[in-house]
């Protein structure tokens, strides 16, 4: 049997790269799998075989289960209200005429993104601080607020004030996105309905909205997916507080993993929390191929 080598050079070329990838992303997989069946601490791994112990102690752990409800309620909360921010500004940004003022105001809505997520959390914890807070100090002075403020440490207000930074840092990632789904819109449609008459709203209802939500809900869920991860920002606002308010799941194995060093619970809980992500994504995927065929 005669190959086609010159036919089979890029088959060929990416295998490699295909084989590294599987190597480098199984590998730990197997590795926390195994570990997770395991009584193991940080001294000591794979140290007495439990098998599903842990995955029955996690169904019953509380914490883990209020964890897993702020971090779906953090991402989708932030990941809808960045599409749309991200959606509307990129709107205006296609629809202004000056290309001096597109430019300019794409530039100032991309700085919170160059900002590390690090430092962003130490700006917005002086923002929020109740003592010599920027919020507080306008707020009682202009009369607003009646009484000092602690965003960071009341029940009702820890994690709206974590979301908050969280948009005011994506958003634009969500806006560069949307931007570039709309300066790839074919002209023709536009032409035509402008041609027949018709009004912006039936234009952006019946044209624009149609060709690029496809594409939207793909940057929500890489959004979302992005979201989901959150750790630092938590760690350093409210450091999960108060109580379990702003506990996330990848703040929870943290604590559990290097505080409590129990490293085979926190391998069933990463093991149980990759399952729950992968199971969200492929809501959204089959909602998006549904969308796609106009069902």
């Amino acid at each position: 049997m005669k190959i086609n080598i010159e036919k089979n050079t890029p088959t060929l070329m990416i295998v490699p790269i295909i084989l590294m990838m599987l190597v480098v992303t199984i590998t730990p997989l197997i590795y926390v799998f195994g570990i997770s069946l395991t009584d193991s601490t940080i001294a000591r791994a794979f140290q007495n075989f439990i098998g599903f112990a842990n995955y029955k102690q996690a169904f019953q752990d509380n914490i883990f289960k209020q964890s897993i409800f702020n971090t779906l309620w953090f991402a989708f909360a932030v990941s809808a209200i960045e599409i749309f921010f991200g959606f509307t500004l990129a709107f205006i940004v296609i629809k202004i005429k000056s290309k001096g003022t597109a430019i300019l105001l794409s530039t100032l809505s991309l700085l919170p993104l160059f900002t590390p997520p690090v430092a962003t959390a130490m700006i917005w914890k002086l923002i929020y601080d109740p003592n010599s807070g920027l919020i507080n100090h306008y707020m009682y002075k202009w009369g607003i607020f009646q009484r000092v403020v602690a965003f960071l440490g009341e029940n009702n207000l820890a994690m709206p004030a974590i979301m908050f930074t969280d948009i005011w840092q994506w958003t634009p990632f969500c806006f560069l996105l949307c931007l570039s789904v709309f300066q790839l819109l074919p002209k023709e449609p536009y032409e035509a309905a402008d041609v027949d008459g018709a009004s912006p709203w039936q234009v952006f209802r019946r044209l624009t909205l149609p060709m690029v939500l496809p594409n939207v809900i793909i940057i929500f869920l890489f959004k979302f997916l992005i979201a989901l991860k959150v750790f630092d920002l938590v760690y350093m606002l409210t450091y999960g507080g108060p109580g379990i308010r702003t506990q996330v799941t990848s703040f929870y194995i943290y604590r559990v993993v290097f505080k409590m060093f129990k490293t085979g619970y926190g391998g069933a809980l990463s093991i149980i929390v990759l399952l729950t992500i992968s199971v969200v994504a492929m809501l959204i995927t089959t909602i998006h191929k549904k969308t796609l065929k106009g069902e």
